[in-house]
């Protein structure tokens, strides 16, 4: 009885220990864009025609990354710029130590000009700029 109740005493601490550690998200300066392409579209998880032109009336382009050396959960933002100007900034849950994801931009025939994505950890540091043209 007296080695049950030991053990349950175990268990119970071990458990409260391991829910008291929470997952440390990742430095920022461990994450790795290993690739970061412009495309038309994004399907099982790869980018379709990836380029620096489109023309005006592609419908959307998507910014796509592969990205490593995440330890827990950690985020990163695609800032989308026309010109010098924001025009949108999409935050992107990384949840694993390899991990791709992406954000679209949906563009219409107004937007022609030339267009960048930046790729932010989550200091805000810039891990990698995309540059692209919309004709």
């Amino acid at each position: 009885m007296k080695k049950v109740l030991l053990a349950m005493a175990v268990i119970v601490f071990l458990a409260g220990v391991a829910m008291g550690q929470e997952a440390q998200p990742t430095p920022a300066s461990e994450l790795k864009i290993e690739q970061a392409v412009i495309a038309k579209d994004v399907q099982n998880r790869e980018p379709v025609e990836p380029g620096d032109k489109f023309s005006a009336d592609v419908g959307k382009v998507y910014c796509f990354n592969r990205i490593s050396g995440a330890k827990g959960e950690t985020e990163i933002k695609h800032v989308w710029y026309m010109g010098d100007k924001v025009v949108s900034e999409i935050p992107l849950k990384i949840n694993g130590p390899t991990w791709r994801t992406w954000s679209y931009k949906t563009i219409d025939k107004t937007m022609i000009g030339a267009w960048k994505v930046e790729v932010k950890d989550s200091d805000g540091k810039v891990l990698t700029t995309i540059a692209f043209t919309i004709e």
